[in-house]
């Protein structure tokens, strides 16, 4: 350790540190330096002030450095009760859940901004990752890295453990230098596409259940209650109700011929096979389910979220309006809305204005439409898409509580009538037989 005196009479002591790094214009060739730094922020600084692309930092003599971890520390503390505990999800799982996907966005784009190479920090997130198959795949990313091919080509070769957003984003933060910044973009569009579909998921998990419920209890009665009535009925030769007959043939159906049954459900898989497999079907079917009354405009309101929040995701990280447009069709996963874009894409290479074509396709709300003009006029797009996500995210959770107020006391009625059709169908010819037996 040495010492050098600095103005005001005060000494810094100087540390030594051992670097691996490589030149920008021969990133394949691994060059090892020794710097003496005061710290190893300022030894990252020189050597990129040099034009070095920095690989690993540590302190001769030492293992790495036991306060780097500490940098999550504050970042963090707000997110503790999401992060998963050890021992629990992925320890049996072969997955990456979206959770930890942007937990590594938010962890890698803080160490990038904090001065910590790009190796150094990826094994950082490692070692603090509790699923051990996440820990595979971060370690094939630091190899990757480490035998000089790009961040983005990295992701890439993971397969599908990361979206394919990611992997443009990072290339373009590569790109053009904005990394951190293009990763920090990334964990905020995670976030909020995961919470329109939580949101989704929460307004219809109750209809479900409930749904489950009458399946269950209807095919109880028809198997087990209805066929002890219908042989009282037989051993009574009674004359049944209209009503009494189809649900005992309804029973019928259920116990001997469920098979028929089935049936029902092939016109749904040869439509699901057709929109998967033919993309004219599957363009009618999206505008189909966009002009649906009740739920149309809730998919409508979803799509606008989708869109401006990738929009400004994209063009905040440095993408262009054109390529964004292309990118923004497929997130928004509707097959109209996506031809829709390709057309307006087309108007705007020639120099047309976004906010005017997408208002002449009518592919969104006209109020979405004139605040993207506005944008363009004013020269603040991004922010006004910002405006555009928030606000109709807002319109989409009022639209979803009013939807289940309303489903769960429509499931309940049509719960109990249902069954009490059932139960007045078995009593009807008890009650039939009592009067004939009082007179």
């Amino acid at each position: 350790m040495n010492k050098q005196s600095f103005p005001g009479g005060k000494e810094e002591s100087l540390e030594q540190f051992e670097c691996e790094v490589r030149q920008r214009d021969n990133p394949a060739e691994l060059k090892k330096m020794a710097i003496q730094a005061r710290s190893k922020d300022e030894c990252a600084r020189r050597l990129l002030d040099q034009g070095f692309l920095v690989v690993s930092i540590k302190q001769a003599g030492q293992q790495e450095s036991a306060g780097v971890s500490k940098i999550f520390a504050g970042h963090l503390k707000g997110h503790q009760t999401n992060r998963a505990p050890k021992g629990g999800q992925g320890l049996f799982s072969k997955g990456v859940t979206t959770r930890e996907l942007i937990f590594f966005a938010v962890q890698l784009s803080t160490l990038l901004k904090a001065g910590i190479p790009l190796l150094r920090s990826l094994e950082i997130i490692r070692k603090g990752t509790p699923n051990p198959y996440f820990q595979s795949v971060i370690q094939k990313l630091s190899q990757s890295v480490s035998g000089g091919s790009p961040l983005g080509v990295g992701l890439k070769n993971q397969g599908k453990v990361f979206p394919w957003i990611w992997v443009n984003l990072v290339e373009v933060g590569e790109a053009t230098g904005k990394l951190p910044e293009c990763l920090e973009e990334i964990a905020k569009y995670q976030e909020s596409a995961t919470r329109i579909k939580g949101k989704i998921l929460t307004a219809f998990f109750y209809p479900a259940i409930l749904s489950c419920a009458v399946v269950g209890a209807l095919t109880f009665l028809l198997i087990f209650i209805v066929p002890k009535f219908s042989e009282i009925f037989a051993q009574q030769n009674m004359t049944l109700p209209a009503l009494t007959q189809v649900v005992i043939s309804l029973s019928n159906i259920v116990r001997n011929q469920a098979y028929l049954l089935l049936l029902a459900f092939v016109p749904f898989m040869i439509l699901g096979y057709l929109v998967k497999t033919s993309p004219q079907v599957r363009l009618s079917f999206d505008f189909f389910r966009l002009n649906v009354p009740l739920f149309g405009p809730l998919l409508v309101q979803i799509t606008v979220v989708r869109f401006a929040r990738a929009l400004s995701t994209l063009l905040k990280s440095g993408v262009q309006i054109l390529q964004a447009l292309e990118i923004c069709g497929r997130l928004v996963e509707n097959s109209y809305m996506e031809s829709g874009l390709k057309e307006v894409i087309k108007r705007v290479r020639t120099g047309q204005g976004l906010g005017v074509q997408l208002e002449a396709r009518k592919l969104f709300p006209v109020f979405m439409t004139q605040l993207v003009t506005v944008g363009e006029e004013t020269g603040q797009i991004d922010k006004f898409l910002d405006l555009l996500g928030v606000y109709y995210e807002e319109r989409v959770d009022a639209f979803l509580a009013r939807l289940t107020s309303m489903l769960e006391p429509i499931m309940l009625v049509f719960m109990g009538g249902v069954i009490g059709v059932i139960v007045v169908s078995m009593f009807l010819p008890i009650i039939e037989l009592s009067t004939r037996g009082g007179m």
